[in-house]
């Protein structure tokens, strides 16, 4: 009896706690909703300000800004006013919800989305900072006001209240979506962000133009890239022929051969090399790699070159193959050896033809990683190459696509500042391209061995 009463006591203040819950979740909402009324986003062009509410942001046509040498309308971008309407409808969808006590977790979901548009509207409202550059003016300035915070705040806490209504486990369960939705989410916004950003200049300038020009004159608005792609493409490859093969027989060595006492010397050393920062790599090449290729070559090169490209990056990839590739091999089961071994193959028989291939998986997601930081780098790569746009030649000084985005984009304005967003479009297809060839081949190879 007694255990019946407190049952029904303990569900008692489950209902008050719900009801609590949903109390306050509702009256988030509504700030939320009243939010988009206040002041939002203060615009600084020059000084001449320009304070909006969200509700005007959605639908005012756009802002004067007087330049020193022209002036013209800054529109408000489509994804602006689509990111603040969002947040209106999904903060007044979720605070009905809760008012009529119906749905809770697609209220839970609504005051999400709701309380990540501040974000969207971040992320669009550099749009607005690069219209505004085109007129050659560099004071520009976008203040975020408090509203706009409690917006962010205010959504993202009554999603978890709206939620809690459930029970902890569903929201437990709903939490852990919600941050898998982020990654996809926030892989979707730097894409919409990057194709937005450098159509424009290939649109205006040519594809086949910008692709495959081989002159690079911002101030004679000539703006090719096929330089800098072939430079991306050969001092990304040369890395991985270096480096790929270095970082598998190491992770090898420290996951089949090496003994505890090597492989305590040995793992820390590797490890190390992925806690130094790029600049120090990029003053090591510039102090002794490229020195030493022009002791080598004296008649040939003046150091700077695709060549030191290719020697830093595949000593800056090493860590991680390393590291991942070592991870698959260990994780391989000890009965693949031991069947192997006791069937009459040698430990370097075994190696290369059971465990390197039962890791090939996990092999590959390293490659992919090191694949990636190479194809990135940027500060170490900019003190070796020379940083000239020229067709690749392994003695000869290169520009790559990410040297190219970092030396320039500080002064660039109109046109030639579109157009490094552009090569940074192209940059982002290309590490999409790599990727997905290299997990059809991941996934390919597995079938193979799975048949």
């Amino acid at each position: 009896m007694e255990h019946t009463m407190d049952g029904q006591k303990g569900r008692e203040r489950e209902k008050q706690r719900n009801a609590v819950y949903r109390l306050v979740a509702a009256a988030l909402g509504l700030a939320s909703i009243l939010s988009f009324l206040l002041p939002y986003i203060t615009f600084v062009f020059r000084g001449l300000n320009y304070t909006v509410s969200g509700v005007q942001l959605a639908f005012i046509k756009g802002f004067w800004v007087v330049g020193p040498q022209q002036s013209g309308l800054v529109t408000v971008p489509l994804a602006v006013r689509a990111s603040i309407l969002l947040g209106l409808l999904c903060a007044a969808g979720g605070f009905l919800l809760m008012v009529l006590r119906k749905k809770p977790v697609t209220a839970g979901l609504l005051f999400l989305l709701s309380g990540i548009s501040p974000l969207l509207v971040m992320a669009a409202s550099g749009a607005i900072q690069t219209a505004v550059t085109q007129l050659n003016i560099s004071q520009v300035e976008i203040r975020f006001l408090w509203p706009f915070v409690s917006t962010l705040l205010g959504g993202l806490v009554a999603s978890v209240l709206a939620l809690r209504t459930q029970g902890v486990e569903r929201l437990a369960e709903s939490v852990f979506q919600v941050f898998a939705c982020v990654s996809i989410g926030s892989v979707i916004l730097l894409t919409i962000y990057i194709i937005s950003a450098g159509l424009p200049a290939i649109s205006q300038i040519g594809l086949v133009s910008f692709l495959f020009g081989e002159s690079w004159k911002p101030g004679a608005d000539v703006f090719g890239i096929l330089p800098m792609i072939l430079s991306s493409i050969a001092g990304t490859i040369g890395a991985i022929i270096i480096g790929v093969p270095v970082g598998i027989l190491t992770a090898v060595f420290l996951s089949e051969t090496a003994s505890p006492r090597l492989a305590m010397l040995v793992r820390p050393a590797v490890e190390l090399l992925a806690g130094i920062p790029s600049v120090i790599y990029g003053f090591f090449g510039m102090l002794v790699i490229v020195p030493a290729i022009r002791g080598i070559f004296p008649e040939h090169t003046i150091g700077d070159s695709l060549l030191a490209v290719i020697l830093i990056l595949s000593v800056m990839i090493l860590p991680t193959i390393v590291s991942v590739t070592e991870t698959s091999l260990r994780a391989v089961p000890s009965t693949f050896r031991e069947a192997s071994l006791a069937l009459g193959a040698t430990q370097t028989e075994t190696i290369f033809k059971v465990t390197l291939p039962a890791a090939k998986s996990g092999i590959l997601a390293g490659v992919i990683l090191g694949v990636g930081r190479a194809i990135g780098e940027t500060m170490a790569v900019i003190m070796v190459a020379g940083n000239v746009a020229n067709m690749p030649s392994l003695l000869g000084t290169v520009r790559l696509l990410t040297t190219g985005i970092a030396m320039e984009m500080s002064y660039a304005s109109g046109l030639h500042r579109e157009a490094l967003f552009a090569i940074g479009l192209v940059l982002f297809v290309f590490i999409m391209i790599v990727n997905l060839m290299f997990n059809y081949i991941s996934k390919k190879g597995v079938q193979i061995h799975a048949e």
